[in-house]
């Protein structure tokens, strides 16, 4: 019988193990490889909105998606925040109260329940939250925060632990170098 090389056995043993690692370690490549090539920051119609270390920034649409990958995407809901225009009228007063309605009527036909409002700095403006909690798992939280003189919203789905990024994030948006 002949014995086989040693060579091709420990190239098949790197390569499964690079590969191993490579799985293993994939939410922080991921977020490594945006922040080396795109920097600390995702410029989203002339804001410049931070994004967190391991996280990582697309455009959809008229949307900015920030979402963490996660090692097992499948056991827990992905934490991610949208940023949208609100699409008010320009001269349209806001009524925090009326808000607050629509908030709760679309939150509740998707199964969470208002926890929490807050007044907020949002860009460096007054701003208003509303936190909501899945019914029958309080760790699963959306949370929708208006700065209604900038016409900006910001969404964030996920986990409790990630609620305090995206707070983190808000103060943060600045306009966008050479925007008024």
């Amino acid at each position: 019988m002949e014995a086989r090389p040693l060579f091709p056995r420990v190239l098949a043993g790197a390569a499964i193990a690079a590969m191993l690692a490579i799985v293993i370690f994939l939410p922080e490549l991921v977020g490594l490889g945006w922040h080396a090539i795109h920097g600390k920051t995702a410029n989203y119609d002339g804001w410049r909105i931070p994004v967190p270390s391991g996280w990582f920034a697309m455009r959809h649409g008229e949307s900015l998606t920030l979402e963490r990958m996660l090692h097992i995407p499948l056991r827990e809901m992905t934490p991610t925040v949208v940023f949208l225009p609100m699409h008010t009228e320009k001269d349209a007063p806001f009524n925090a109260n009326v808000w607050t309605e629509v908030q709760v009527a679309i939150q509740s036909r998707r199964g969470y329940q208002l926890a929490n409002t807050k007044q907020i700095t949002m860009i460096g403006v007054p701003g208003y939250c509303w936190e909501f909690v899945k019914r029958g798992d309080q760790s699963s939280w959306w949370i929708t925060c208006l700065a209604p003189s900038e016409d900006l919203s910001a969404d964030f789905s996920g986990r409790q632990a990630f609620v305090a990024v995206f707070y983190a994030i808000l103060p943060r948006i600045t306009k966008s170098v050479g925007e008024t």
